[in-house]
């Protein structure tokens, strides 16, 4: 029983992947669809100001919270897994008080 559950878990992993993939593909092509048939340009700016920078700057920060987590573990002693989930989140906090300052920093000096 436990070699099939080697062989199916990773099966239903990537199906679940592909899944979510699929899903998310369809769903943006049916929102570009919706917007072309109403006149609008599918391509310019619809509400999702800077995602990727939020994005980005997430996958930036989270691993070094980590980082300073398990730093954080070796230099004071504290336990390991609890000290790199509260300083992962505490870096995901930053950059997303970071991609908010920057958005509003960049908005306002195209609207100048």
């Amino acid at each position: 029983m436990q070699s099939l559950a080697h062989i199916l878990v990773p099966f239903f992993g990537c199906a679940m992947i592909f899944g979510i993939v699929y899903v998310t593909m369809t769903a943006n092509h049916r929102e570009n669809m919706a917007m072309i048939a109403q006149g609008m340009n599918p391509k310019e700016e619809n509400g999702k100001s800077h995602s990727k920078l939020r994005i980005a700057l997430l996958l930036f920060f989270v691993p070094i919270g980590i980082l300073i987590g398990n730093l954080v573990h070796e230099f004071f002693g504290l336990d390991a897994e609890p000290a790199a989930v509260v300083f992962s989140f505490f870096m995901g906090g930053f950059a997303l008080v970071a991609t908010y300052f920057i958005e509003r920093f960049v908005k306002h000096s195209d609207e100048e």
